[in-house]
């Protein structure tokens, strides 16, 4: 994590604590000045005013040293992969020889670590130290990092003063990345190609002029265009090698079983980011669409495309109950080449919107969770209810020519993607049952079926 300069925070001020040595002191001192004089004892007088004359030296000695350093920056890159350790960086500036010991206290989530206490020498005024510990999270989030405080006790133990330094620091925790194999969408419902193959083909100079859409970017108004029109217009890339891919996530807080990192949720955040951040590297523009709200729209040649994202992926959180319905009724409101969604819990009247709402033409994919292998409750009649409504969603999307794949606790990201990838999607996950027909054949031999009853219906 990098420092960039900054100016150095407001001084706080210093709270003074007796420590369980000091509370000792205190008490011995106030015992011994009330009960000498009552006891005529001269000489025990003078011991406790010595008592209670070290108590204030201790505590003035201790509210010095917390003064003689102050926190001049702290690390600001503020993203973290989850699973890596990364380290941060703080920087102290000395304003005067400390006579006691001071420690640095850098407050850190207990997802990240926990708080870190760090030991700092005696520095003079005007010398810099640089300070580095390391957080680490496995569940991706968006956590508050700080501020920091100096702490400082005196060289009997007697009080430890304490000053909050610093501000406070937003640090990203990045989901998971799987590497993906590359994806095939000639046969799932499109003509698209692949699409390694198709990020070769654009043209940059083939530029059009449409309407503006709610998300398009402001800065690709076309003012001449819209001064004519009497509408606002915008410049709209319609390069077959850079293609507007949606991926739909369903972060509805009911479609989701389990807790922490072992959560269906956190599975398919971590799927999604694979798939985005997979599609963006091979020249696809991709948008994330959760919750009724579609993620700003990054360019190709913007570097932190793919880590913009990953940060809004990162800041997600169960959405309502009617997320998916709202992000069903935006799909039909903007342009793609193809559409990706990961699906939680669902039944055949959840997956219906989306037969209408996709684009005509646009190959579309689905994984679909059985959550009920993260809630642990795998059988009972609410568990065969599920599942139930599972296979007829999947059965309803294959007919409509989705190519579909079901993703159960334990199954690995990249194995779930190459069953999309490859040309035998539409089979049911690794956990389904053994032996059952892939839902796109089902749906055809019913479809055959349904003819030959026709038939023979027509038949003299």
């Amino acid at each position: 994590m990098s420092i960039p300069p900054t100016t150095p925070p407001p001084r706080g001020a210093v709270r003074l604590r007796p420590t369980a040595r000091g509370w000792a002191f205190a008490a011995a001192a106030l015992v011994v000045l009330v009960a000498a004089p009552l006891l005529g004892q001269r000489d025990i007088l003078r011991i406790g005013v010595l008592l209670a004359v070290l108590c204030a030296a201790a505590a003035w000695a201790a509210s010095r040293a917390a003064r003689t350093l102050d926190l001049v920056s702290r690390s600001r890159s503020g993203i973290v992969e989850a699973g890596v350790a990364s380290p941060v960086r703080l920087t102290v500036s000395g304003r005067g020889r400390a006579g006691a010991r001071v420690v640095l206290e850098d407050r850190v989530p207990l997802a990240l670590g926990g708080t870190v206490r760090l030991a700092v020498p005696h520095l003079h005024e005007g010398e810099t130290l640089d300070l580095e510990h390391s957080v680490r999270s496995d569940v991706r989030g968006s956590f508050t990092v700080g501020p920091a405080a100096l702490v400082a006790r005196d060289v009997f133990g007697l009080v430890t003063a304490r000053r909050r330094v610093g501000g406070t620091a937003l640090v990203d925790v990045l989901p998971r990345v799987h590497p993906l194999r590359d994806l095939v969408v000639g046969d799932a419902g499109g003509s698209r190609g692949s699409s390694t193959g198709a990020a070769a083909t654009g043209s940059p100079d083939d530029v059009s002029i449409r309407e503006y859409r709610v998300g398009d970017d402001l800065r690709r108004v076309h003012w001449r265009s819209t001064a004519r029109r009497g509408a606002v217009m915008v410049r709209s890339d319609e390069h077959p090698g850079r293609p507007d891919v949606v991926v739909l996530l369903d972060d509805r807080a009911a479609a989701h079983a389990g807790r922490g990192a072992a959560s269906s949720l956190e599975w398919a955040v971590t799927a999604a980011a694979s798939a985005a951040v997979h599609l963006q590297r091979r020249g696809h523009r991709v948008r994330l669409l959760h919750d009724g709200t579609f993620d700003p729209p990054r360019e190709l040649d913007d570097p932190s495309a793919a880590r913009g994202l990953l940060r809004a992926l990162a800041r997600l959180r169960p959405g309502a109950p009617d997320g998916l319905a709202r992000s069903t009724a935006l799909l039909g409101r903007g342009d793609s080449t193809l559409l990706l969604a990961v699906l939680g819990q669902v039944d055949e009247a959840d997956v219906a919107p989306l037969l209408s709402a996709r684009p005509p033409g646009v190959p579309a994919l689905a994984v679909l969770q059985r959550t009920s292998s993260w809630s642990g409750r795998a059988t009972g009649a609410a568990a065969q209810e599920q599942e139930q409504g599972l296979e007829r969603a999947q059965l309803v999307l294959a007919r409509a020519g989705w190519r579909t794949t079901v993703a159960a606790a334990g199954d690995d990201v990249g194995e779930v993607w190459g069953r999309l990838a490859g040309s035998g999607g539409g089979r049911v996950g690794a956990a389904g049952r053994a032996g059952r027909r892939p839902a796109q054949q089902e749906a055809q031999q019913e479809a055959q079926q349904q003819t030959q009853q026709e038939t023979t219906e027509v038949a003299p």
